[in-house]
């Protein structure tokens, strides 16, 4: 996950040397190591797993071994969580050899559980039946009922039902299920307008089995539970309840902690995203945006404060001949990194390429004084650039207004000869006389320093 805070040092998730060591990438056409396509992060990971079965299942696999072309998945071996791909059909056409020597059937039937498992999969089933006829807004709950698809294809959930206009499929998992059954499942449901949910007896927040975690991490890192518990809350609620547990991203300094979190919950509290066959309590995605965005936020307005302090500095000691202008260039080329790590570009050297009457007009204009400038009375500045710098006339303008500096200039207009020439000149902005065409070359940095008057930049009238 793209969290935006700094996380600790993780390793690739990929298994050293494997039999595939790279992929062919059927989206881009390139070839693709396997650490790289595997990369670091757990949830990512198992999210490409999920990707990669439900592209096998619609028939248009997503990777191929570029050595015979045969499409590929994502497995892991138990022991520390690491993955590899392996052919969907191993037929000693190539010279991989990626797969076990039992298939899906006998490892079924050596895990199968007996008695004990059919008992808990039978009464979870009526636990799920009993707590939908609870809420009168489903239809009667149908149990191993067989789904009939478009196509001819047929699914046969544990408990099936209509909620309003959606048919809703429940899936009861007590033991491991395969990722191919979970994505083809995941295709049937989509493709016939339903809505898939997995249900678990028992999820271990510190030890999940791996089915737990390809349904937990591609439904948006929420997970439903049916029990006892479950059922007496519907029968209370009159309405469908289900045990969510879910992960919550908090910010904590300059790193971010997941904080596990449960709640039962209505039908009513969850949001269902069919189109892309999730069911979620809380927002996980929408969690991580927002803190993406609050940091993103917070580290500009950092560097905006930071350019800031330098920029005053350097005019304070340019007004008093205390700066040599070699001292400048270390922390300006300090700036000009940082700021290339939000995509904008700084001059060469401080006040290059005539930015720094700009700049000092703006900061002018922000602060009420004078910055920059060895005048007497800060209508000069406005005297000098409505003469001398006229394509920084609009953004100074912008500036004034935004920082309300009308009665600062009227103030100091004893002569009224201000107030002439601002009739003259809007006279001719309004008609877009090129010669007040502002210089657009420092717009993006002027957004960014100035952000009260980014959204006026580009309305100068064009004839």
């Amino acid at each position: 996950m793209p969290y935006p805070f700094r996380m600790s040092a993780r390793q690739s998730l990929a298994v050293e040397n494997p039999e595939i060591p790279e992929v062919l990438d059927m989206d881009g056409g390139e070839a693709i190591g396997a650490a790289e396509a595997i990369g670091d992060d757990y949830a990512k990971a198992i999210q490409l797993r999920m990707e990669l079965r439900a592209s096998i299942a619609r028939e248009k696999p997503k990777f191929l071994c570029p050595i015979c072309q045969i499409p590929v998945y994502l497995v892991s071996r138990k022991e520390g969580r690491r993955f590899f791909f392996r052919h969907l059909i191993e037929d000693g056409r190539c010279s991989a050899h990626t797969r076990g020597e039992l298939g899906e059937k006998e490892i079924d039937a050596r895990r199968y559980n007996g008695a004990k498992e059919s008992r808990d999969h039978l009464r979870m089933k009526e636990i799920v039946a009993e707590s939908i006829a609870c809420d009168p807004r489903f239809s009667l709950p149908k149990t191993e009922e067989t789904w009939k698809g478009a196509l001819g294809e047929w699914r046969r959930p544990d408990v099936q039902a209509k909620f309003g206009e959606l048919r809703m499929a429940f899936e009861i998992q007590l033991s491991t299920t395969f990722i191919r059954v979970i994505a083809e499942r995941r295709e049937f449901y989509l493709r016939e307008g339903g809505l898939l949910v997995w249900l678990f007896k028992r999820f271990d927040e510190s030890g999940n089995r791996l089915t737990q975690d390809d349904v937990f991490y591609n439904n948006n890192r929420n997970v439903f539970l049916a029990s006892e518990e479950t059922l007496a809350a519907s029968k209370a609620a009159g309405k469908l309840c289900l045990e969510c547990r879910w992960t919550e991203p908090v910010a904590d300094g300059a790193t971010v902690v997941l904080h596990w979190q449960r709640k039962i919950v209505s039908i009513d509290e969850l949001t269902v995203d069919a189109e892309r066959q999730r069911i979620f309590f809380y927002d996980f995605d929408g969690a991580v945006a927002r803190l993406s965005a609050d940091s993103k936020s917070a580290r500009e307005e950092t560097l905006r404060r930071r350019f800031e302090a330098f920029w005053l500095d350097r005019a304070e000691r340019d007004r008093s001949d205390e700066r040599d202008g070699h001292d400048d260039l270390g922390p300006w080329n300090g700036l000009r990194k940082a700021f290339d790590e939000v995509g904008l570009k700084l001059t060469t050297y401080p006040g290059g390429e005539g930015s720094e009457t700009l700049l000092n007009a703006l900061y002018s204009a922000k602060h009420g004084k004078i910055i920059g400038w060895r005048y007497k009375k800060f209508i000069e500045i406005a005297h000098r650039i409505a003469g001398g710098h006229k394509p920084y006339l609009w953004a100074f303008r912008l500036a004034l207004a935004a920082y309300d500096r009308r009665a600062l200039i009227l103030s100091e207009d004893q002569s009224g000869l201000w107030r002439k020439k601002v009739v003259r000149y809007k006279d001719l902005m309004d008609k877009g006389t090129l010669e007040y065409l502002p210089d657009r070359r420092f717009d993006g940095l002027v957004a960014f320093l100035f952000p009260e008057i980014a959204d006026g930049l580009g309305m100068y009238p064009i004839p």
